[in-house]
């Protein structure tokens, strides 16, 4: 991500409950970063689906940059940002508050 950081991230997990899944940290993110999420969204604007791919990087960056905080449970079904439902990742908190200690580097394009 070149936007969005691990403090961002870390500041939207706490706000959810210990089991979250990456569209809600998505919404999260959106909601409390909407300017830095917006020009994330614009990296992806080649992309055929242009939501599942920045989808795709961005809970991959969560895993990357809460790693040791957050454990991966399982696949889950939810809305997306799109509003449709779709498979993400599902974690549990496993530290509270969760904390940015690095950046994470750069994952996608």
């Amino acid at each position: 991500m070149q936007h969005l950081n691990s403090q961002m991230i870390a500041d939207a997990i706490y706000e959810l409950d210990t089991k979250f899944d990456a569209h809600d940290v998505e919404r999260r993110v959106l909601r409390k970063q909407p300017i830095a999420f917006a020009n994330e969204l614009l990296r992806y604007a080649q992309s055929n689906d242009v939501l599942r791919a920045f989808s795709a990087q961005f809970a991959k960056y969560v895993d990357s940059a809460m790693n040791g905080q957050i454990r991966q449970t399982s696949k889950v079904t939810s809305a997306n940002l799109g509003g449709l439902e779709s498979e993400c990742q599902q974690w549990e908190k496993l530290t509270s508050p969760c904390t940015a200690s690095f950046d994470v580097l750069p994952i996608g394009r």
